[in-house]
């Protein structure tokens, strides 16, 4: 945030200096080209290498898969105390719920914290919650962002997934 403040500082400045300066038309067609290319390469450095890692860090979530596993939806998790005031879709969680044809894995970035299969996880959701229970246990306890849904739809798939397992 900060470069791009000096950057429009940077590109600011010849166009306001022009207006008490006589200046040649070429220069101040040079410098808002200038301008607008550092701009530009600023821009694509940045969002370049966040793409790159948001590539990578699905890569490593995808080896993380068995055979035959396959990934039917990601759901952006919150821990209940980090829950977004406003505007969940523009928060950044490093947590990820993923539900997989044969269970549900936790993520922590490009970490998976646990892998459970669906005939040994229990899920039920109170006061907007989704609680995660194994065998008795609270493994999770989290606030998902599902956009257009609710946390309903997390507790019908994991019940007929459960119901229609995969043979194997």
């Amino acid at each position: 945030m900060r470069s791009y403040a000096i950057a429009a500082v940077v590109t600011g400045l010849p166009p306001a200096l022009e207006v008490y300066e006589d200046t040649s038309e070429v220069l101040g067609v040079a410098w808002a080209l200038g301008a607008l290319t550092v701009f530009a390469a600023m821009f694509s450095v940045t969002h370049g290498r966040k793409g790159a890692e948001t590539g990578r860090v699905a890569a490593l979530r995808d080896e993380g898969l068995a055979a035959g596993e396959y990934t039917l939806t990601d759901y952006k998790v919150f821990l209940p105390e980090d829950r977004p005031k406003s505007s969940p879709e523009r928060e950044e969680s490093p947590l990820l719920l993923r539900t997989t044809n044969l269970g549900l894995q936790h993520w922590h970035e490009d970490t998976l914290r646990w892998s459970h299969s669906w005939a040994t996880v229990h899920l039920t959701v109170e006061d907007e919650l989704l609680l995660i229970h194994q065998e008795g246990q609270l493994i999770g306890r989290f606030w998902v962002f599902v956009p257009f849904s609710t946390t309903d739809e997390i507790l019908l798939a994991a019940d007929r997934l459960k119901r229609h397992r995969p043979r194997r």
